[in-house]
């Protein structure tokens, strides 16, 4: 008995690493696959709102959708053409950016040749400008080319809202087919697991994302209205950025602050104070009114993670690791509550 338990334990473990194995060969053709499982487990919610209403499926999905195109359409025709621009002109004038800093920097040397600094440090900070002036020009150009990019992959881009479509038309077949899968044993216990992690994750990504569009957005006003170059730009940086916690805001304000620096002193002083306001109404207002509660998880944790993430897979990595981290809170706290319960009994 014992024997044949290990072999359908290694026959399970044998069949996961296959499908793993043969799922990672196929990456690039599961890619509007999971963009339609991200976006239906984002737009679900709005759709069963709609569907309590006694509105149909179809008809519930069709409104979503025309929202969201509402919102694309705003974005493509606004936007976008305006981020473009400013990024074909940002790498147009990053050499004369660069040429001011090379003359800060001569004003310094000047200072630095009283206390007779070698010479193979200024040779060193010549060729860190001129890297820094290759990446600066190299980042923008990438960013407009990726974008850009996303009209090579049309096929793509159509599938996807096709496939999302499905996914929430029968969103609830589909779930009762993987409920079926599930062994018998564990799947009340499974279920119990996956509604406590639905309930904080949907709350952390719906919060997050709203919070980062409103930052966003009053980044990007702030800054024109005090007369920052690329104010659309850095304002969608900023609203990126502040999706990581913590680090976020000081990722955005950086590229803005640095820019302005780079007009005047007193322009860089009213960005620092743009940035300050609207980072407070965001922890004092925004943040408590859309978030609500912290997820649980200590502030000493999420830099932990955040840095943990950042290490192995960069920006990508300090993305997805609160969120990893709360879905892993989540199940230890559960699976701790049943030992503790057990032992009771």
């Amino acid at each position: 008995m014992e024997r044949k338990k290990i072999w359908s334990i290694s026959l399970v473990v044998f069949l996961v690493v296959g499908v793993l194995i043969f799922m990672y060969q196929i990456r690039a053709i599961l890619t509007p696959f999971i963009l339609a499982i991200i976006f239906a487990y984002i737009l679900l919610p709005g759709v069963q709102a709609l569907v309590k209403r006694r509105i149909p499926v179809s008809l519930a999905i069709l409104i979503i959708y025309l929202s969201v195109a509402a919102v694309a359409a705003v974005l493509i025709l606004y936007v976008f053409p305006e981020v473009f621009a400013e990024l074909n002109r940002f790498a147009e004038t990053v050499p004369q950016y660069t040429t001011q800093i090379q003359k800060w920097l001569g004003r310094l040397n000047e200072v630095y040749n009283r206390f007779n600094i070698p010479e193979g440090i200024r040779q060193v900070i010549d060729e860190s400008i001129l890297l820094v002036e290759k990446t600066l020009i190299e980042a923008a150009r990438n960013i407009a080319q990726g974008i850009i990019g996303l009209v090579g992959h049309v096929l793509s881009i159509i599938i996807v809202p096709v496939l999302t479509f499905y996914l929430l038309k029968d969103h609830e077949l589909i779930c009762k087919k993987i409920i079926s899968f599930l062994p018998p044993g564990y799947r009340t216990d499974l279920l119990t697991l996956w509604t406590r992690i639905n309930l904080v994750l949907r709350k952390f990504i719906r919060g997050h994302l709203s919070v980062a569009c409103i930052v966003g957005t009053m980044t990007g006003l702030g800054l024109a209205l005090v007369g920052v170059d690329y104010a659309v730009t850095l304002g969608f940086v900023a609203g990126a950025a502040d999706i990581i916690p913590y680090f976020g805001p000081i990722i955005g304000a950086v590229p803005a602050v640095c820019l302005a620096l780079l007009q005047s002193k007193k322009l860089a002083i009213k960005v620092i104070l743009v940035m300050f306001i609207v980072q407070q109404l965001e922890n004092s207002v925004i943040s408590p009114k859309i978030i609500g509660s912290s997820v649980g998880i200590h502030p000493l944790a999420i830099i932990f993670v955040l840095l943990l993430g950042g290490y192995f897979f960069g920006v990508l990595g300090m993305l997805f690791a609160v969120p990893l981290a709360v879905v892993i809170r989540v199940v230890i706290n559960y699976f701790y509550q049943k030992a503790v319960t057990y032992r009771g009994n």
